[in-house]
């Protein structure tokens, strides 16, 4: 996704406004693949509710910043 969203820049906005929601789509789901799992073996129920929630707000954060760009 990242090669595919570098080798886009340059063609265009079109190709760009469609490959950038791919592209972050896949490292958002990435991470949480591979971090949820991890939360949840090795913390309390209240420790991984706050990871959770820090999670969540960081991906809030990446919305704001792209619908304020």
């Amino acid at each position: 996704g990242a090669a595919c969203s570098l080798l886009a820049e340059g063609s265009g906005a079109g190709a760009v406004s469609g490959i950038v929601p791919f592209t972050a789509g896949g490292f958002i789901y990435l991470g949480t693949v591979s971090v949820i799992p991890e939360i949840l073996r090795n913390s309390g129920p209240r420790q991984a509710l706050a990871q959770l929630a820090a999670l969540l707000a960081g991906v809030a954060m990446m919305l704001l910043i792209a619908h304020y760009e």
